[in-house]
């Protein structure tokens, strides 16, 4: 069963434009540059949590990975949910904790990292399990206490059972009313929603994503001049696209008062996700480049961890209730509308990118800065 969130193109794009840095994908300095993540934080005193349902992830490849980009690197614990050991990223289905890794310390390398490694099973039952025994076990984790948790794994909310999905979301609202921000990816697979290419045809928000209390990650393509557009593809199945929608399980949250309709909306916002704009990592020893929200998900929550840096500083809990947040003061809080664009995927038409919140990109990126600075001093 294939539930993580990553995917590679070569160093062109399909436009036939080389990629940044020569083709190798941009580096963390790029990314700091175009969201405008301020300089001066690290995320010192902070815990970062990654949920990864893998066979573990290189410390090499990542350390190899911060050096090559003169990142310090930052302090790491292995944390086994049920027995799976850390093979040090020697499988495949290893590279999704290395990316998620890899970028999360770029943005925040003064923070420690948690990885948090459970087997995701062969089915759906058991990936379900896993997902719950993880998220129980984080929400009584007494030594780290994490104070953002990133998760770039799920699919379509038909692939799941529906009383499980509802656990897992009283699960993140317990974390979330304890201050710990649980971002989850949206999705690469548009509006379609399902990693299976052979149907149902039809929409599909992606779950644990669209958990109310879940902030919901999805994709644009950036510009090496900073701005953005949706991430979509109308070519063949696998390329990809910002996962988006309207949920089937969970209603419209109160404070989702700019989301159309009677059903939880996603993604909440997004960030850089096409391969055509990927963001260099090293796997095996190797540079690669690679694209999806899996990596956009660990850099928002980088981005948080530098908030709660922030806050702490300012004598301040770290943040909690941020999916209302976001609704709430999202005039204030710097995001960059992104208006081109749809999720149209494997031939379901997706939704379009258009002014204020939409299923595509949410309310769009961040000049992490204005975002950064107004929930320190903005939130109580």
């Amino acid at each position: 069963m294939h539930v993580f969130k990553h995917i590679h193109f070569a160093d062109t794009n399909r436009s036939g434009q080389a990629l940044a840095n020569g083709g190798q994908g941009y580096f963390p300095a790029d990314i700091r540059r175009l969201y405008n993540i301020p300089n001066d934080l690290t995320g010192a005193g902070q815990t970062i949590g990654i949920v990864e349902f893998s066979s573990g992830y290189s410390l090499q490849d990542a350390t190899l990975f911060w050096k090559m980009h003169g990142i310090t690197p930052p302090q790491v614990a292995f944390v086994s949910i049920d027995g799976t050991r850390n093979d040090g990223g020697m499988r495949e289905d290893d590279e999704e904790a290395s990316l998620d890794l890899q970028w999360a310390g770029a943005i925040a390398p003064g923070a420690q990292f948690v990885i948090y490694e459970a087997n995701a099973g062969e089915t759906y039952a058991e990936f379900e399990a896993a997902m719950l025994h993880a998220l129980n076990y984080i929400l009584n984790d007494n030594q780290y206490r994490p104070s953002v948790l990133s998760i770039s794994y799920g699919d379509g909310e038909d692939s799941f059972d529906a009383g499980a999905l509802q656990s897992m979301a009283d699960i993140i609202q317990k974390l979330d009313e304890r201050g710990v921000t649980v971002c989850i990816a949206s999705g690469d697979q548009g509006a379609y929603g399902l990693h299976n290419p052979y149907g149902p045809y039809s929409r599909h928000a992606d779950a644990p994503a669209t958990s109310p209390h879940a902030v919901a990650v999805g994709g644009t393509h950036l510009y090496a001049h900073g701005g953005e557009c949706a991430w979509t593809y109308l070519g063949p199945q696998h390329g990809g696209a910002s996962g988006g929608g309207f949920s089937d399980i969970f209603p419209k949250p109160s404070w989702q008062t700019a989301v159309p309709g009677h059903a939880r909306g996603v993604p909440d916002l997004a960030l850089n996700a096409d391969p055509d704009s990927g963001y260099q990592m090293v796997f095996q020893g190797q540079p690669t480049i690679v694209g999806g929200t899996s990596v956009a998900c660990p850099v928002f929550a980088a981005m948080i961890a530098l908030a709660n840096e922030r806050r702490a500083s300012l004598g301040r809990k770290p943040l909690s209730s941020l999916p209302q947040v976001l609704y709430s003061y999202s005039s204030q809080l710097g995001f960059r509308d992104i208006v081109v664009g749809d999720n149209t995927y494997n031939g379901v038409i997706g939704y379009e990118a258009k002014p204020g919140w939409d299923a595509v990109t949410g309310f769009g990126s961040v000049d992490a800065t204005t975002f950064i600075e107004t929930l320190a001093n903005d939130i109580p």
